[in-house]
């Protein structure tokens, strides 16, 4: 596993400082999404983990797959290829030395869709789906599925039978222990839940 330390959004000066840039297409950014930036999990606040235990355990869950998938990948590759293609739209920064033909990196700024985010989400959500009540997995695959494609993040996958497919695969990847890091992940959420 690695180290993680958890924050809280509503008393981070620097998710205040980032939420003035998404708000726009994810007005629920503090309140209701957990972000990871380095090894530091940014939950929405203290309340909501007195007030939902369990369901901020299986948040703390997906995003640790996240910390793990950085750990293998780099922090820095990681995060480029989280962020690409939209990452690309830094390239309009060349303007001085490409002119007009700079502008040309505006376009990565459109809702396009983000493969590596989809592969990164695709193994936090099928934890999702394993730590879900039996009960509520066919409702968890839903709106995990529905999250893809909407706003939320950033339209990233807008082909649902896919992210579906996507998500399943990497669940059972964890349940027959192909995937040591989600298996793992898996395993000490199992315990502290029994706890």
């Amino acid at each position: 596993m690695v180290p993680f330390r958890i924050k809280y959004k509503d008393e981070s000066w620097e998710m205040q400082l980032l939420n003035l840039f998404v708000l726009w297409f994810c007005p629920g950014f503090l309140s209701r999404f957990t972000t990871v930036i380095g090894s530091t999990i940014y939950l929405p606040s203290r309340a909501f983990v007195r007030q939902h235990p369990e369901s901020a355990m299986r948040t703390l869950a997906h995003e640790t797959v996240h910390l793990m998938d950085a750990e293998k990948w780099s922090f820095f590759g990681f995060s480029l290829a989280y962020l690409f293609p939209q990452v690309l739209t830094l390239g309009i920064f060349t303007f001085p030395l490409l002119g007009p033909w700079a502008l040309i990196f505006l376009v990565f700024a459109l809702p396009v869709p983000a493969p590596f985010r989809f592969y990164f989400e695709s193994r936090a959500y099928a934890m999702d789906l394993l730590t879900a009540p039996k009960s509520l997995r066919r409702e968890t695959l839903l709106q995990a599925t529905r999250h893809f494609s909407s706003w939320d993040y950033y339209h990233m996958y807008p082909f649902p039978e896919q992210v579906t497919h996507s998500i399943k695969h990497w669940a059972e990847k964890a349940e027959e222990g192909e995937d040591k890091d989600l298996l793992k992940v898996l395993l000490v959420y199992e315990l502290v839940a029994e706890a």
